[in-house]
């Protein structure tokens, strides 16, 4: 089983990262192999909304997204994990995910959609956070 995990913390070790590692070492000890990409360690530029995707569901901006797209297409099980940064997911994670706007107009404009391996493709999102505060995210 092919399985990507995104860490989309700028913190080096924080707590996203701790458990994250923690949901692969589960998965690596069942004998799959998971292979994670340090979001912050790439150069993904933001969104542009500037409809160079909805004719080819191909993105036109060229940056290191490509690793990203071809990870999810080749992926049987996506892991995000992301702080919670202003009670969102991370700057990191969301420039990410805007950036999979390509698979949208390929699967919905273009009835393309990504093929599923043998195993299907199912995803996990950790969000990790907490704040001595009533509202929002907190720790127990």
């Amino acid at each position: 089983m092919k399985i990507v995990a995104f860490c989309g913390s700028p913190r080096k070790n924080g707590n996203t990262e701790i458990l994250l590692k923690e949901a692969v070492r589960g998965i690596e000890d069942s004998g799959d192999t998971v292979v994670t990409i340090y979001l912050n360690n790439l150069d993904i530029k933001p969104c542009q909304d500037c409809g160079g995707c909805n004719e080819t569901g191909k993105c036109i901006v060229s940056d290191d997204m490509g690793q990203i797209y071809d990870a999810i297409k080749n992926a049987d099980r996506i892991i995000l994990a992301s702080p919670i940064f202003f009670f969102s997911l991370s700057a990191q994670a969301k420039a990410m995910i805007d950036r999979c706007q390509s698979f949208w107009c390929e699967k919905y404009l273009l009835k393309k959609p990504i093929k599923a391996g043998k195993f299907g493709r199912k995803g996990l999102l950790i969000m990790v956070g907490g704040m001595k505060k009533e509202i929002g995210a907190q720790c127990g």
